[in-house]
């Protein structure tokens, strides 16, 4: 009896979260940079303060031999301590994703109390520069990266990438990483989504595919989002005419043999834009498909020669190898493996729906 009364005191004392930190305590860390490389990293930490009774964004600048070494030394410079678990953006510059990037993501893994939802961007250019722009953009700086990168996902323009998922393909042999790539815009002064920045295994590549290949990366994948279009110019009688096409299903082939990968997509589309008009003949639906086939055919081919020429592999091809072809896995590294292996694909485009007007 006396041993039970004394556990039972003992749970008392056990009571509440090990791992408790309260707000009041802290400024909350949603927007986050890291420039610099290992051993010599420079953070940058957006939090907000209220002044004269509105939000305002304030930075705090670290510099340490690890990321929570940064954030150890930005404590000296503000009242504060900054709090990262409900990080919900961080910036990482060329500079320092051309090292192992887990290096500076494991402290955000290590605490069960940080969010994984959060995302990573790679930011062309001074990394200062995004930070001192803060109080120039149209909302608050959280805010605009999470609008910034909503509506590029949406419209299936860069991968649906949270820290979480990133975790486990940081890990995978058979599939590398492809991150949201922002830059400085010339005619706004404020950040833009200019494409998807390609890793091979943990590190940049210095390869970045564009918007428009970005999208052709998401349909190989087959991870389209709400929306997936792809415009071109058609041409007739010497005439130009824009037509725009919407992802509506597709389904695809993989034929994997030693030294050889051929893609088969077959794509079924919505007609979005098209002036010429006369989607209701036949004739010219067949044109449409044929010229749709052709210019989907070429782009997609020439997005797979870029990632191989990158030595990234973001389509998963070697996961597939590993699960169905060990011989062709087991010859060496996946990425010298695939990078010389002959990869073709055919594209084959048809109309599904032509518009309430045919």
């Amino acid at each position: 009896m006396t041993k039970l009364i004394i556990i039972l005191s003992s749970c008392l004392l056990l009571a509440g979260c090990w791992d408790e930190v309260l707000y009041r305590d802290v400024a909350i860390v949603p927007l986050m940079g890291i420039d610099g490389g290992p051993g010599a990293i420079d953070g940058f930490y957006s939090f907000a303060s209220i002044e004269e009774e509105s939000i305002t964004y304030a930075t705090a600048e670290g510099k340490g031999i690890s990321l929570r070494a940064s954030r150890n030394n930005a404590f000296t410079h503000t009242n504060e301590m900054l709090d990262v678990s409900q990080l919900e953006v961080a910036l990482i510059s060329e500079k320092a994703a051309k090292h192992d990037i887990y290096n500076y993501l494991d402290v955000l893994f290590r605490a069960p109390r940080n969010r994984l939802s959060g995302r990573l961007i790679v930011a062309k250019g001074d990394m200062k520069e995004y930070f001192d722009k803060s109080d120039m953009l149209p909302m608050s700086p959280p805010e605009f990266y999470r609008g910034l990168l909503d509506t590029s996902i949406k419209f299936s323009l860069i991968p649906d990438l949270d820290l979480q998922k990133m975790g486990t393909y940081l890990f995978d042999a058979g599939i590398d990483v492809a991150l949201p790539a922002v830059r400085i815009a010339k005619e706004t002064g404020f950040p833009e989504v200019f494409g998807t920045a390609l890793f091979k295994d943990k590190v940049f590549s210095g390869h970045y595919l564009d918007r428009k290949e970005s999208a052709i990366l998401q349909g190989l994948q087959k991870k389209k989002n709400k929306y997936l279009q792809f415009i071109y110019i058609w041409e007739k009688d010497g005439v130009k005419y824009p037509i725009t096409v919407e992802y509506v299903k597709s389904k695809k082939k993989w034929d994997i043999k030693d030294g050889r990968i051929d893609l088969s997509y077959k794509f079924k589309f919505s007609v979005e834009e098209f002036p010429h008009n006369h989607l209701e003949y036949e004739k010219t639906q067949i044109e449409v498909n044929e010229f749709l086939s052709k210019e989907l055919t070429k782009d997609f081919q020439k997005v797979i020669d870029k990632l191989q020429e990158a030595e990234s592999d973001p389509i998963g091809f070697g996961q597939t190898v590993r699960a169905f072809h060990p011989e062709i896995w087991g010859k060496g590294k996946w990425h010298d493996t695939y990078v010389n292996m002959d990869i073709k694909i055919k594209v084959k485009a048809e109309i599904v729906r032509t518009g309430i007007l045919n």
